[in-house]
């Protein structure tokens, strides 16, 4: 990825439009040359996504927020990154969104953030969250690490 490139970042949410967050986290991607996107998935599997990441949860949003994440590790979403938001009030929210992050960063390898919002976040507060991200998926190649074969 050159530096000229956008850096696409997977918005895995529940309730971003809903607390008036949603224009502040396209504000502060688009102020860091980034771009959000809302991984595509098959309308048929939120019926059973929830058997199958073992979260049977009463949120039909937070069921999005779960074939999402399916569909960005199986790459259906050619995404640098992925940011992980939801309400701060929900408690069921905050269980899909540890399993959400924890299941993209161990399956995929693309660098997560976990995010928490109130109906007062800024894009400000989210700038440095989304700098972190877009740093990480930018420079991930400097990261990587390969094991040795053969004489040190």
């Amino acid at each position: 990825m050159s530096n000229s490139d956008k850096v696409k970042i997977a918005l895995v949410s529940c309730g971003s439009e809903y607390a008036g967050v949603q224009k502040e986290l396209e504000s502060a991607a688009s102020s860091l040359n980034a771009e959000l996107v809302y991984p595509e998935m098959d309308v048929s599997s939120l019926d059973t996504i929830g058997q199958e990441f073992g979260l049977e949860v009463a949120s039909p949003d937070l069921r999005l927020m779960m074939a999402r994440a399916k569909a960005v590790v199986e790459g259906v979403a050619k995404v640098d990154g992925v940011f992980v938001a939801t309400c701060f009030r929900c408690a069921e929210a905050a269980i899909v969104r540890n399993e959400v992050r924890r299941y993209i960063f161990e399956d995929s390898g693309l660098p997560v953030i976990s995010y928490s919002f109130t109906e007062r976040t800024t894009a400000a507060t989210l700038l440095t969250r989304m700098e972190a991200l877009t740093t990480i998926a930018k420079s991930k190649h400097l990261l990587a690490r390969e094991n040795q074969e053969g004489l040190t």
